[in-house]
């Protein structure tokens, strides 16, 4: 797995800010580095890094393109892991990890008209869940997929609606966390990747 890329991650945030969804063309390199105030060896490099993980790709004479991510095989992953993390935040939160969950979710609130702040604000809640599971094998894994699970946001976090349900469930968990109930907070977490698997899109539609 490469390691992090500051530059991969402002390009990140400055595609979902553009809300790009995949198949559409990236700016010029040119016009990236600008955007972005870094020089091209340092964008290239960026880059490589989201071209390695699969969120872009490079086709030959017609430029740099988002590309299309297996967003089913990403949702099995995290069905397998996140409810399991979920439970051990319940039972092994720590009176600070319960603060972050607290502000986090009165970001996702506050957040319901603005795309890429909802996804951002969703990362961090995940992050701290990861965290407060006190586990460093889930805190590894998580965060080896956080550049997917971002991308993932251009499809399934795509109208205020969408993003509402997301508030409700996400604030069922966080209270089950505060509670310290393992298995309430392994469902709410369940749940709540039902609903981003509700959100992708039809196979062949």
């Amino acid at each position: 797995m490469p390691p992090r890329n500051a530059v991969a991650d402002r390009v990140r945030i400055l595609l979902d800010e553009r809300a790009l969804v995949p198949g559409d063309r990236l700016p010029s390199e040119r016009e990236l580095a600008a955007q972005l105030g870094v020089s091209r060896s340092s964008l290239r490099e960026g880059l490589g890094r989201l071209a390695d993980l699969g969120i872009i790709e490079a086709r030959r004479g017609s430029g740099t393109y988002l590309a299309a991510l297996d967003l089913r095989d990403l949702t099995d992953a995290r069905l397998r892991l996140e409810p399991y993390a979920a439970r051990l935040a319940a039972e092994r939160r720590e009176p600070r990890d319960l603060v972050r969950l607290d502000e986090t979710l009165a970001e996702l609130r506050g957040s319901l008209e603005d795309r890429a702040g909802f996804a951002d604000a969703d990362l961090r809640l995940h992050a701290t869940i990861a965290e407060a599971s006190r586990s460093l094998p889930v805190r590894v894994l998580l965060d080896a997929v956080a550049d997917l699970l971002r991308h993932s946001r251009a499809v399934t976090a795509v109208d205020p609606d969408t993003r509402r349900a997301t508030v409700v469930v996400l604030e069922r968990l966080v209270r089950a966390v505060h509670a310290g109930d393992g298995e309430a907070a392994e469902i709410a977490m369940r749940e709540h990747l039902g609903h981003v698997v509700a959100a992708l899109p039809r196979e062949g539609g």
